[in-house]
């Protein structure tokens, strides 16, 4: 027989003994290695996914921008700049991109487009997919206008047929099925339509879009590094504003937007990885209190506690392997799902291969961290002494102190898994340490429950109520584990579910009777009158009416901005777009100072309003001066209030806002706004203004909100299914905890009969147990929840934190409902037994 820990856990006499001890208990002991299952699953997808989509990014980075450097800029990029971006490259191709209206002929059918012009043989990696086959190569030799495919089956066009651009007719050459790399924000929210630039140059539009984007691509094959290429194109064109973008910055774009999905989803899934972990935890404590005899008996016959403590430590590690490995099954099964599921949306290729590096990683982790929780029952087995052979009723004894380091190793995994999760330390501890207080909140409200009922029950109390609370406290009670596996698994899964309301109900927000759906951009001065006619005549409001102004700031407190300490360098690239007026609208709240309404001289120094976020981002308050840039004509100003924006309304809002009297004569536009009662009508309207004012741009922001819906739909999809993983990481938590006290209340059970109690009556103090471990649980995890929900609606949201009250009592009564039923049905039979079986001691 082995002397040592490590020599005995690798001794075959050991496995046999972990293996003939398990017998009674196996059905137990794999349905509590179900628990972590899940948690690991989630853990083996949510990372896998990330994998394979950072992948896929780096495989096709180049062709997702469609060239080396990619210089873009709101205003038109100047020939003499062109000429000395050629002769950084060996190719380049210019792109102008804007929104505009599409006339369908001869019937007329409008449809707001991203019209893109480009001229050259962009893109450079990559390729266009066109039907038929050459259009791509036609459209540059003979003119025209390619168009996505559910367009031409929308208006009933074809190939051949011709569209009004505003003032030119273009002929269809075809239809794009794998389009150029977009450039421009708003790309994706309306359908692209390809011209050459000479076309788009033709149609008048141009001149009067203040939404086009400006490109220069240019093919640089053997180009410095990407900061190292930026920077010399800034020393080189040190007064330009350009946006510069590189294959690595499209990659770290896209990667950001991936990083902050797979947080969240990370946090879930670590919560499902710790219940199930403490769900072990519980089954091994269980299983090796009622092994104490067992135990005793092998010191007695010479057996070390360190081998003792081997043998179970082997049936403990072969459930948390057997967990793992269904977990990481499960996970690839789940990876390639929502890959599949996603696959028409991604703008690159993904394969379906399992990320085996990232499967073995997080199962490793996943076994790691459940042999670590299953060390805290453990070790309290080298402490059972000989004696315990002698006396009846023996348990694990062992002191919390002595348990620190296991403690200190399992916030140590729990906070590298979370590290692993998020690359920000301080985000991973306060993921851990949330973590962390929700699982004391719980515990504590367990002890409580104990500590309360064993104080408050008293002898006037009924027979049966007395009972039934009493087995809350009393020795083998099942209430810490009962409230750990149904209330976590309630407050997580209600709070996703609040989660989802705040989003729906920030988009809900645009659908108000006073809020608009329908934005008219680019509506000249002269054009104003005659736009507001248009829509009086078909019977909508005009609910808002801007003008707005281009601009950027210069300095700041007599610093130019690009010098000024703590201005981010965002501040200096941006175009502005401001408006003047005297008074507040809906979405505004002053929060210091005083609006200017009186009008000022652009002569002296103007008083000025600033949202309250640019404010902070500038580091500027009321009274500082900011030089404003107005399209080459310098204006002074000093901030004499600052705004709160609810940049979640569709509203006009702006950074900036003069009074009046100084911005009328500069070059700008108007933007209206209006609400239509359906898309029949928005689209009439659309008709007649592209018949009338083709310049102006319509967007129909009924199409954007029906876009972000389903993107928000199929992630609250994955978000529920990933939450439901942590609702079954605490199932089997729960029946296993059911099974375990299954015995104890057979017993029970067996002496009430025996004192002559009746069926029901044992029937209802089970009822009246489960009732108030189901109620406490529930109300628990609701609280919780109610409290994680304020701090997503104040703090992230910024919308009202009131909760749906329907959903809290649906979640509340599902879980005491989950509770009783779960308790009765496990409890099956305990009444079955006859009295006579305690004297024979058959139980």
């Amino acid at each position: 027989m082995p002397r040592r820990f490590w020599s005995a856990l690798f001794h075959p006499w050991t496995w046999r003994m972990a293996w003939r001890d398990s017998r009674s208990q196996r059905t137990r002991l794999v349905i509590f290695s179900l628990a972590i299952v899940s948690g690991i699953a989630a853990l083996t997808a949510i990372h896998s996914l990330k994998r394979s989509v950072e992948r896929g990014i780096g495989a096709e980075a180049k062709a997702l921008l469609g060239s080396d450097l990619q210089v873009s800029s709101r205003r038109a990029i100047g020939s003499e700049d062109i000429e000395r971006l050629s002769a950084m490259a060996t190719r380049i191709s210019r792109e102008i991109t804007f929104p505009s209206m599409l006339r369908f002929l001869p019937d007329g059918g409008a449809r707001l487009m991203q019209v893109r012009g480009i001229e050259g043989e962009y893109p450079f990696y990559g390729k266009v997919e066109t039907r038929p086959a050459d259009a791509w190569g036609r459209l540059q030799r003979e003119g025209g206008i390619l168009l996505e495919p559910a367009l031409l089956d929308q208006f009933g066009a074809k190939t051949g047929d011709e569209v009004e651009l505003g003032g030119i007719q273009l002929r269809i050459l075809g239809v794009v099925d794998k389009p150029a790399p977009r450039g421009s924000r708003f790309s994706g929210f309306a359908p692209e339509a390809y011209v050459r630039l000479a076309d788009m140059e033709r149609s008048g539009l141009l001149g009067k879009n203040s939404m086009s984007s400006h490109q220069v691509h240019l093919e640089i094959p053997d180009g410095p590094p990407s900061r190292e290429l930026k920077d010399r194109v800034r020393e080189n064109f040190p007064k330009t504003s350009w946006r510069l973008e590189t294959p690595e910055d499209r990659r770290e774009t896209l990667g950001d937007a991936l990083d902050h999905f797979q947080r969240f989803l990370g946090l879930i899934a670590l919560a499902s990885l710790a219940l199930g972990a403490i769900g072990v935890a519980g089954a091994v404590h269980a299983h090796v209190a009622r092994r104490v005899p067992t135990i005793a008996i092998l010191r007695c016959l010479g057996c070390p506690g360190q081998v003792a403590f081997a043998i179970y430590f082997v049936q403990a590690a072969a459930l948390g392997l057997l967990g793992a490995l269904l977990g990481a099954a499960l996970g690839i099964g789940l990876q390639t799902g929502v890959l599949a599921f996603f696959r028409d949306d991604l703008p690159i290729s993904i394969g379906l291969t399992p990320e085996w590096k990232v499967v073995a990683q997080t199962t490793a982790a996943g076994f790691a961290v459940c042999c670590g929780f299953a060390l805290l029952p453990l070790l309290k087995i080298r402490r059972v002494s000989p004696a315990a052979t002698l006396r009846n009723g023996a348990s694990l004894q062992g002191g919390v102190l002595r348990l620190l380091p296991v403690y200190g190793l399992l916030v140590g995994l729990m906070v590298m898994l979370a590290h692993a999760n998020d690359p920000n330390w301080k985000r991973a501890l306060a993921m851990v340490g949330g973590l962390a207080v929700a699982f004391l909140v719980l515990v504590g409200v367990a002890k409580a429950l104990m500590s309360v009922t064993r104080r408050l029950v008293g002898a006037r109390w009924p027979y049966l109520v007395r009972q039934g609370i009493s087995n809350l406290h009393r020795p083998g009670n099942q209430t810490l584990l009962f409230l750990l596996s149904l209330g976590l698994g309630t407050f997580l899964l209600v709070t996703v579910l609040l989660a989802g309301n705040l989003i729906n109900g920030k988009l809900d927000i645009s659908r108000g009777p006073g809020s608009p759906n329908l934005y008219l951009i680019d509506v000249q001065l002269d054009q104003e009158p005659g736009v507001r006619k248009v829509m009086e005549q078909q019977g909508l409001p005009v609910l808002e009416s801007s003008p707005m102004v281009t601009m950027r700031i210069e300095s700041v407190r007599g610093v130019k901005v690009r010098e000024a300490t703590g201005v981010p360098r965002w501040v200096a690239r941006r175009e502005f777009r401001s408006t003047y007026r005297d008074f507040l609208n809906d979405t505004e709240t002053l929060v210091a100072g005083e609006l200017a309404t009186e009008p000022a001289d652009r002569e002296e120094v103007v008083p000025l309003s600033l949202e309250e976020g640019i404010a902070n981002d500038m580091k500027v308050g009321l009274g500082d001066e900011l030089t404003i840039d107005v399209q080459g004509m310098p204006i002074r100003t000093r901030v004499s209030s600052i705004r709160r924006v609810d940049w979640s309304r569709f509203n006009l809002n702006f950074f900036m806002v003069f009074p009046p009297g100084v911005l009328e004569d500069a070059p700008g536009f108007h933007v209206v706004t209006t609400r239509t009662p359906d898309a029949a009508a928005s689209g009439e309207l659309q008709r007649e203004l592209a018949k009338q004012f083709a310049n102006v741009t319509a967007i129909d922001l009924t199409l954007i909100l029906e876009t972000v819906h389903d993107i928000l739909g199929k992630i609250s999809t994955v978000v529920t299914v990933l939450a439901g993983f942590t609702v079954l990481a605490g199932l089997p938590i729960l029946i296993g905890t059911l099974l375990n006290g299954r015995d104890v209340r057979l017993k029970e059970s067996v002496l009430l009969r025996t004192l002559g109690a009746s069926a029901s009556q044992v029937r209802t103090i089970l009822t009246i147990e489960y009732a108030a471990l189901g109620i406490l649980s529930a109300l628990t995890g609701v609280l919780l929840a109610v409290a994680a929900n304020w701090g997503l609606a104040t703090y992230i949201f910024k919308v009202s934190p009131w909760p749906d009250a329907w959903l809290l009592v649906t979640a509340f009564a599902a879980a005491t409902g989950i509770s009783v039923a779960g308790g009765l049905a496990l409890s099956r039979g305990v009444c079955n037994h006859p009295p006579l079986e305690i004297l024979r001691g058959g139980v």
